[in-house]
């Protein structure tokens, strides 16, 4: 049940994340997520709160099946980086507010896509591994080449909640045992 319920959360947050993010369009700098958020901040907090709350919980079900601990450590980094994406407003105008936003998108970014990373590197999902560090390098040479989109921005997150989904979903091996 835990496991559809994950799979539920992933689609409508790629719902509400399409449609907030056609607010602004998903090419340009101008649809950059955190720019529509500055015209409408209650939808950004709403996307930003069920972006990590689904990451999140697809990532615990995902550390549940290991004996790894740590990830909660990380999840709490990543909370406290979203906390600061949508708590202070993008705005070069104020240039803590925007320092502090920046800060907290990039850590709420890196750690997420690190967590998620290091589950399937330490579940042995090695297909998923390999893809998710190829979204992730992608994803960051995107950045720095055209700068903030919706969709650039989108990616990795679109790409977790599918992952996260498939490997959640996907049944335990059962040991085999040798007589």
């Amino acid at each position: 049940m835990k496991k559809l319920f994950c799979l539920l959360t992933s689609i409508i947050a790629a719902v509400y994340s399409i449609g907030y993010a056609s607010i602004g369009g998903f090419v340009g700098n101008s649809g950059a997520l955190s720019k529509i958020g500055l015209e409408h901040p209650i939808l950004f907090s709403v996307w930003g709160l069920l972006t990590y709350s689904t990451l999140a919980l697809n990532i615990v079900i995902g550390f549940r099946k290991t004996e790894y601990k740590f990830y909660i450590a990380l999840l709490i980094i990543s909370l406290i980086g979203m906390l600061l994406t949508i708590g202070f407003d993008f705005d070069y105008d104020k240039h803590s507010e925007y320092m502090l936003h920046c800060i907290g998108s990039l850590t709420f970014s890196a750690v997420t896509g690190i967590t998620v990373f290091l589950l399937f590197l330490l579940s042995k999902s090695y297909t998923l591994t390999t893809v998710s560090g190829i979204i992730l390098i992608s994803d960051l040479i995107l950045l720095i080449i055209f700068k903030e989109t919706a969709i650039i921005e989108l990616m990795p997150i679109f790409a977790g909640y599918i992952m996260l989904c498939i490997h959640n979903l996907k049944k335990e091996k059962e040991p085999v045992e040798i007589k």
